[in-house]
């Protein structure tokens, strides 16, 4: 299991920096069913633009990337995105807090959606 973590975070960290050299995403796009027609791979192949354009710093992306990937438990996200928020210059407190932030959004949704609170009052309550 180790390996195939470590060979995953390999594959992401170059098909991220190198910007998928080729046309393909070394991961994803084999994956990929013929009946999507290359429309998942030309999303994969964007996202590098995306990333650049998008005001954020690598850094800060990564570590909203891990926090989205812990919200998820995807155990694939979460070791590939802290390696990348870690490339980027994350220190490990940094990734400590982008996972408790997570978690944080996750307890109080928990909270509000198992108690049934309210949606429209909180979202009066917002709108002030």
């Amino acid at each position: 299991m180790k390996l195939i973590k470590t060979t995953l975070v390999a594959l992401a960290l170059g098909a991220t920096t190198i910007a998928f050299a080729g046309k393909d995403h070394p991961i994803l796009t084999p994956m990929e069913p013929e009946a999507m027609g290359r429309a998942y791979t030309e999303f994969l192949i964007a996202q590098p633009n995306f990333v650049k354009s998008s005001g954020f710093d690598a850094k800060t992306m990564q570590l909203m990337h891990l926090a989205a990937a812990a919200g998820m438990k995807c155990e694939y996200c979460i070791v590939a995105h802290t390696a990348m928020a870690k490339k980027a210059g994350a220190t490990d407190e940094q990734v400590k807090t982008a996972i408790m932030a997570a978690g944080v959004v996750a307890i109080n949704s928990t909270i509000l959606y198992g108690n049934q609170y309210d949606l429209n009052a909180l979202k009066k309550m917002f709108s002030q």
